[in-house]
């Protein structure tokens, strides 16, 4: 045998362990896309079956100007300069949860976020879908845009429940822009007081026991307030909003109520849907690292 062919046959006996990884990679990776394919196909069933198919198609629901309900939501952001980066970054994510909850009401409120000029508002700006979004995106603060008569702070440290008994659209429904409740407890119900606005709490402990405290997101609070104006019935937005981990049991019999997925819960196709949660939570996360 020649020199050249002892070499030949050794650079093919080389070559064949790497065919065989190659090929195996080849395998897995059809076997994996073919997992994927009926993962997802399995979701459509499921999710018609749940009356639900409108997820399978990318979401065009009403606009803010198309939709019968005016009652006014905002988001004051005053909060800035009391937030880490990371926490600016949390409520920005929090924003977009809120903004996909309005999206995918049938009717969804008129929505505000207010004294949006610092860090946060540099975040938001960075990230790419957030161009088209249809919200009111406001500089101003609280003062310059509404009168002082038409402000109802919500805050837990409130102890007026009354005022929500009802949600009324003559009033703005103001929800604070504070990740970081614990270190700054009770701000939000000063505020309210120092500026003469009104204020309440959510009625949540007259429809739920809470196993652990009662300080829900930014985007829960939100979220509430868009299925209570959609069904008129308290109990039912709490136990679709407030994660289960929370711990939730109804108030009459202490028992767990079975909880619907919230919006920002929900398992959105990212790649169809750029407001999807989890293409937000991306887009927030990539935008860390610029």
């Amino acid at each position: 045998m020649s020199c050249e062919g002892h070499s030949t046959e050794t650079e093919k006996a080389e070559e064949q362990p790497q065919n065989d990884v190659y090929l195996r990679w080849l395998e897995h990776r059809k076997r994996k896309r073919a997992e994927e394919k009926q993962r997802k196909k399995e979701k459509r069933i499921a999710l018609k079956e749940a009356g639900l198919g409108d997820q399978l198609r990318r979401f065009r629901g009403k606009t803010m100007e198309q939709s019968s309900c005016k009652i006014r939501v905002a988001i004051d952001m005053s909060f800035d300069d009391l937030m880490s980066e990371k926490d600016c970054r949390r409520a920005v994510q929090q924003l977009n949860w809120s903004y996909s909850a309005n999206r995918r009401s049938p009717e969804p409120l008129q929505f505000y976020i207010t004294s949006f000029s610092g860090l946060s508002r540099k975040v938001y700006d960075g990230i790419e879908s957030n161009k088209n979004q249809d919200i009111f995106l406001k500089n101003e603060s609280l003062d310059d845009l509404f009168k002082p008569e038409e402000i109802v702070y919500l805050t837990a440290d409130s102890d007026n429940v009354r005022v929500l008994s009802e949600i009324d659209d003559t009033k703005v429904y103001v929800i604070g822009g504070l990740v970081d409740h614990n270190s700054h407890k009770g701000l939000c119900l000063e505020l309210a007081v120092r500026k003469g606005y009104g204020h309440a709490r959510l009625p949540i402990d007259e429809f739920v026991e809470m196993k652990t405290r009662k300080v829900l997101t930014i985007n829960h609070v939100f979220e509430i307030l868009v299925h209570y104006t959609s069904n008129h019935d308290w109990e039912k937005a709490f136990f679709t909003v407030i994660p289960p981990r929370k711990g939730a049991a109804k108030k009459e019999n202490g028992q767990e109520a079975p909880s619907e997925e919230s919006d920002s819960q929900k398992v959105v196709d990212s790649t169809e849907d750029s407001d999807a949660p989890e293409a937000k939570r991306r887009e927030i996360d990539d935008s860390a690292t610029k």
